[in-house]
């Protein structure tokens, strides 16, 4: 009877910590309004980073509510009419990273925000080969490495997503409800 009792008591080592459960709202309200500045013209820069697809991932890491991959490929095509860009360019490399994450999501999220980074920066780089090669191909010119920076600041910027998206969804917690 002990040794059951003492199994019942096995905590995991981050059983103290927190869960991270967004608010629906919050999320949409969040995708809405980083896809609205995501229409701005700072976006023009070659190694510009993808915040949208940051805020994207971020929310299906956290197993937000209606942010998978169909989310995914249409921000993605709203963003290539956006950019009067060829069709289907974003929305490749949006539900690439998103199926990345979706595939990871059980594994990364018990770590630390840096090994999010750590994980997340070959998807973010490595995701956007398949659309220059093919908006190249189509071009039939090479438009340079410069999209490598985007995917360096795109994955730097987990880090700021993860700082800011807590720090608003954080709901006090009533430590007289807890004992």
């Amino acid at each position: 009877m002990s040794r059951n009792k003492s199994i019942r008591s096995l905590q995991p080592l981050d059983a103290g910590d927190e869960v991270f459960q967004p608010s629906t709202p919050f999320v949409w309200i969040s995708i809405f309004l980083v896809f609205v500045a995501s229409l701005l013209p700072w976006r023009n820069w070659p190694g510009s980073p993808d915040i949208l697809l940051v805020v994207l991932a971020f929310w299906c890491a956290h197993s937000a509510k209606g942010v998978g991959l169909v989310a995914a490929l249409v921000l993605g095509i709203l963003m290539d009419v956006h950019d009067t860009n060829i069709l289907g360019r974003h929305a490749l490399y949006y539900v690439l990273v998103i199926y990345a994450v979706m595939a990871m999501r059980h594994h990364i999220i018990q770590f630390s925000v840096f090994a999010h980074f750590t994980s997340m920066l070959p998807v973010f780089v490595f995701a956007a080969i398949p659309g220059r090669i093919f908006e190249a191909w189509l071009a039939g010119v090479w438009s340079g490495w410069g999209w490598l920076w985007s995917g360096l600041i795109t994955a730097f910027l987990w880090f700021v997503a993860d700082i800011l998206f807590k720090f608003f969804s954080h709901t006090p917690v009533d430590e007289n409800k807890l004992d």
